[in-house]
């Protein structure tokens, strides 16, 4: 069995979320249940390219000191740059607090804050 390999949901495992330096997987619930509902309102699968990040691996990325990956509040997911502006809305939708759309790299971060 690799580690961090368990189903979170329906279309979601631990995996997906883990830092890909240290292997630690942190991911808030809510941040689950909201790309569930999100995926669902798509209707095709979402492929995370970013989950939780250690403070290393955000820094050696690039991202923001306080970003929500560290906190296991953020995913990005891969979106084709024409499809990002219907995918942006659902988003909105879905409640999503952190939006921010990369066209050239073809995906969105997607983050949400505590409450």
């Amino acid at each position: 069995m690799r580690i961090n390999d368990f189903r979170l949901s329906e279309h979601f495992n631990l995996r997906e979320f883990q830092c890909p330096c240290c292997h630690t997987a942190r991911v808030h619930p809510r941040l689950v249940r909201m790309l569930e509902s999100l995926r669902e309102e798509w209707g095709d699968p979402l492929f995370l390219t970013s989950g939780y990040r250690c403070v290393s691996h955000n820094r050696e990325v690039g991202g923001v000191e306080g970003s929500l990956h560290i906190l296991g509040q953020a995913a990005d997911v891969v979106v084709y740059g024409p499809k990002q502006p219907r995918f942006v809305q659902l988003a909105r939708q879905e409640g999503f607090t952190s939006i921010l759309p990369d066209y050239e790299r073809n995906y969105v971060h997607l983050g949400i804050r505590n409450e």
